[in-house]
């Protein structure tokens, strides 16, 4: 590959990534305004631990994958932590951001969050649609 080649995939690669940059930027400026709220508000709601509770909040690619023994014993495990009192921090993912160009929209935030019971590390992976967000996974961790 000459010097002249070298060059212009160089400043290709360098356009892609600024543009990816300022793609995943604008994305978290948007989501942080809209989609934080809604996270506190389902968080708040599913902590419940009740079936109807996570169901009501799940996307439907999660609720076709999850059985109802499944969906129970997850439900017994986050009991643990009791019910949410505030949300410490969120991140939001640039990577799951960028993978959304070539795959399905997801948005995914990561941080700490104070439940009754225990502090603990949530991540969580949403999909927008009419109805506003859905969880499509979720994560408690101690």
């Amino acid at each position: 590959m000459d010097t002249a080649s070298l060059r212009i995939v160089t400043l290709f690669l360098l356009a892609a990534c600024v543009s990816l940059y300022i793609y995943t930027n604008r994305q978290q400026d948007f989501y942080d305004q809209h989609s934080k709220p809604a996270i506190f508000e389902i968080l708040k709601e599913v902590s419940t631990w009740k079936t109807e509770a996570l169901q009501k909040h799940l996307s439907s690619e999660a609720q076709k994958t999850l059985t109802e023994q499944q969906l129970e014993q997850l439900l017994e495990h986050y009991r643990q932590f009791g019910q949410l009192v505030s949300i410490d921090e969120l991140t939001f993912s640039r990577l799951a951001s960028a993978l959304s160009l070539i795959g399905q929209n997801r948005i995914n935030y990561q941080g700490e969050a104070t439940f009754s019971q225990t502090k603990a590390h949530i991540n969580i992976t949403l999909t927008a649609n009419d109805d506003g967000y859905k969880i499509y996974n979720l994560t408690i961790t101690r």
